[in-house]
């Protein structure tokens, strides 16, 4: 027989089921009230480049209450600690509506979550976080790219670029080429493509470009990237008077003046310059759109012109410090997309992005790529600390084998055998550890130091003839404690602050798969879980923590414009420079070069002040020789190749030499002298200009400390700091 307190008990435990059910249906049925994060996007169609800032789109979804507030996305830098970024502008999320915020950010491990807020007035009300896979999905998104591959963009109807890029196989040859279908994909800043390494812009739908008018923001954001040393090609045939003549959209995006629209009657030009016998028509007659320029500031490449008149269909030009490529016809379009020499012409005339992009390819196979320069100039950053020494894995082995010796076997022989007491290994046990701890400590702190270092090198370009300034900084920092850094970065032009700057600030990571790299399998960790935060601009850092004894790499991208004229009276005679220059500054330009077309000067120091002057007693020398040569690092070295260059085997350590060869890589040769690639900072190379008849590079190096960081409003520095700073000055050289 059941008692009767089970049966009260019983019917009791039935209510309450009940009343939970009937509870728990409610809360089912109740609307939601916050907004919902529904989907993000990161790259361009879930494709970007760790390392790199690229554009991030979040879409949520509004519920029953309406909201005006931030997005903030958090993902970890390269050494694993949380990095935000926070929308600059509010975004309003309406009931029932969707909306979509865009900001920029920068990822530095592959298998990173990406954590996605959205907050108003001062409170988070939404908050999801989505996970890296091999694919985007449901509460997925795309692993990224190592840095050491290549993005190459299309906006326009395609072009078939398969044996240009080897885009058959673009997984295993470590380049994407991905279209971009609508206007509203381009990012607004500038930086939003540092992740790509050149646009193709195709104009035969006019009408894809028609919204840029309304977005001035896109236009500008592309013109700033190529200035900064983009690569854009534009193909223009039909269209030339709608998108090329004035207040049309890609009007300060050509190399000259729109004049015309004519017409192509005969391909022979076409197939002579491509060195073939397929012609493009059975009789050679044609009937193409061709956009004709005048005007030109750059090389003509090719010119179906006659005797009389000009006709170029084809230039290479640049835009600032970037290459620019300008095809007056459209190659997307039959006969010419059908031409089976088509593919010979893109390797002529997009010359420089093929030898950039096929360059390595032989080592490049199943995602595995040699080490990319940027991670040689990191490791060696790494040494040149003043009273920092490394300690080596075979001391640290050999320390953690003494004490594991001594805090067991040790000290059981000690109270065991000579004390002859074993209750005091109580008392001798403890004190072990504390003395060896502070033995530790102390060889740590007479190892390492105990001051702040900064090692750092500053590259700045100077465009004389149109005032435009670029500077980029790679900055490695040693602390002796644990520190929480707010990070501002203050440029300077030889010595004179540089007025109305707009600076990039970030950390900078190891590309590709080696320990630390971006791409390495395990994920790194941190004893730092709340991260720091990038300012709403991205011009500054706050609560930057670095651990105790140990580094931080960080970056700094920054424009400016400088009324800088060296007074260049330069012009070539049979392609040997002749002329001279001024040193109008206060500083000596040290460890001068002049370098013109594959060539260059060696100039020495030159003095504040000082006239520089080339005539025919200076004789020229291969550019690659005189960067590489035995006198060419921070080290003097006395083994070098037939060709004077030192083997790169013993520059891997030199920053001076590291810098020298990612300044000039194509020039230099770099991917067959040092067998690395450099595709990371790529944009550092200025190779290209130096195919301009018109133009000459001087490079030097000041002893001035250059740009400098600062924390919480006080300059990041030591009486023991590193720096190597160097200037390249774009001069114009005329016809003699």
């Amino acid at each position: 027989m059941i008692r009767p307190v089970v049966v009260r008990f019983f019917r009791v435990a039935v209510l309450v089921a009940s009343v939970g059910s009937m509870t728990s249906g409610q809360a089912r049925a109740e609307p939601l009230l916050d907004p919902v994060i529904r989907s993000v996007q990161v790259g361009f169609h879930g494709v970007y480049k760790l390392g790199c800032w690229t554009p991030i789109t979040v879409e949520l979804e509004g519920q029953q209450l309406a909201y005006t507030g931030h997005v903030a996305v958090t993902v970890p830098d390269s050494d694993g600690v949380p990095t935000t970024v926070v929308s600059p502008r509010s975004v309003g999320v309406e009931r029932g509506q969707t909306t979509t915020a865009r900001l920029f950010v920068r990822i530095g491990q592959a298998n990173s979550p990406i954590k996605i807020q959205f907050t108003a007035d001062g409170k988070q009300v939404s908050e999801r976080t989505f996970f890296a896979g091999s694919s985007p999905g449901p509460g997925m998104v795309a692993g990224g790219m190592s840095a050491a591959e290549k993005i190459v963009l299309q906006f326009g109807p395609p072009l078939d670029l398969t044996e240009l890029v080897r885009a058959h196989d673009s997984q295993e040859s470590g380049i994407r080429v991905l279209g971009v279908e609508t206007a509203d994909e381009l990012p607004t800043a500038w930086f939003g493509y540092e992740g790509v390494d050149a646009i193709l812009l195709t104009t035969s739908a006019p009408e894809l470009y028609r919204p840029l008018l309304q977005s001035p923001s896109r236009l500008e954001a592309l013109r700033a990237w190529v200035n900064r040393g983009g690569r854009l090609a534009v193909f223009c045939g039909a269209h030339g008077e709608e998108l090329l003549s004035p207040g049309g959209a890609l009007e300060k995006l050509i190399p000259g003046t729109y004049s015309e629209t004519l017409a192509l009657r005969r391909s022979d030009a076409l197939e002579s310059y491509c060195g073939v016998d397929q012609p493009v028509t059975r009789n050679r007659r044609l009937q193409l759109a061709v956009s004709r320029l005048e005007n030109i500031s750059g090389k003509i490449l090719l010119d179906a012109g006659g005797r009389d008149s000009s006709l170029p269909l084809a230039v290479r030009a640049r835009l600032g410090l970037g290459e620019l490529i300008f095809v007056g016809l459209d190659w997307d379009r039959s006969p010419l997309s059908d031409w089976s020499a088509r593919d010979v012409f893109f390797k002529k005339v997009l010359v420089s992005l093929e030898s950039r992009t096929q360059r390595g390819f032989e080592t490049a196979r199943a995602g595995e790529y040699p080490n990319d320069l940027v991670t040689l100039l990191r490791d060696a950053l790494d040494t040149k600390f003043v009273g920092v020494e490394v300690i080596s894995f075979g001391v640290v082995t050999g320390l953690i084998a003494a004490y594991i010796l001594l805090i067991g076997p040790g000290d059981y022989f000690f109270v065991k055998r000579i004390l002859r007491r074993p209750a005091l290994t109580w008392l001798t046990f403890p004190l072990i550890v504390l003395g060896t701890s502070a033995l530790a400590y102390w060889f740590g702190n007479w190892m390492k130091g105990d001051q702040l270092r900064v090692n750092q090198v500053e590259v700045v370009d100077i465009d004389t003839t149109t005032g435009q300034v670029r500077g980029t900084a790679w900055t490695h920092v040693f602390t002796p404690r644990v520190h929480q850094y707010d990070l501002t970065f203050e440029p300077e032009i030889l010595g004179r602050p540089a007025a109305d700057s707009e600076k990039l600030l970030a950390w900078l990571g190891k590309p590709g798969y080696s320990l630390g790299g971006m791409q390495a399998g395990a994920e790194q960790t941190t004893v730092f879980n709340t991260g720091y935060t990038y300012a709403p601009e991205l011009d500054s850092l706050r609560d930057v923590s670095v651990q105790v004894w140990s580094t931080k790499t960080i970056t700094a991208r920054w424009s400016a414009t400088s009324d800088i004229d060296l007074q260049s009276k330069l012009v070539r005679d049979s392609e040997q420079l002749t002329g001279q220059f001024t040193n109008t500054s206060a500083f000596a330009l040290e460890d001068c070069h002049l370098l013109y077309d594959r060539y260059a000067y060696y100039l020495g120091p030159i003095p504040g002040g000082a006239v520089a002057r080339i005539n025919e007693s200076k004789l020229p020398r291969r550019a690659k020789t005189l960067l590489t040569n035995a006198t060419a690092g921070d080290a003097r070295q006395i083994q070098t190749a037939d060709d004077g260059a030192v083997p790169f085997s013993r520059a891997k350590t030199d920053v001076a030499r590291l810098v020298k060869v990612m300044m000039f890589y194509d020039i230099i040769d770099g991917r067959r002298y040092t067998g690395l690639l450099d595709r990371y900072q790529s944009f550092i190379d200025l190779s290209y200009l130096l195919e301009q008849d018109d133009l000459a590079i001087l490079l030097c190096r000041v002893s001035a400390k250059g740009s400098q960081w600062l924390d919480d409003e006080q300059l990041l520095q030591s009486s023991s700091d590193r720096r190597w700073t160097y200037y390249r000055f774009v001069l114009p050289v005329g016809e003699d």
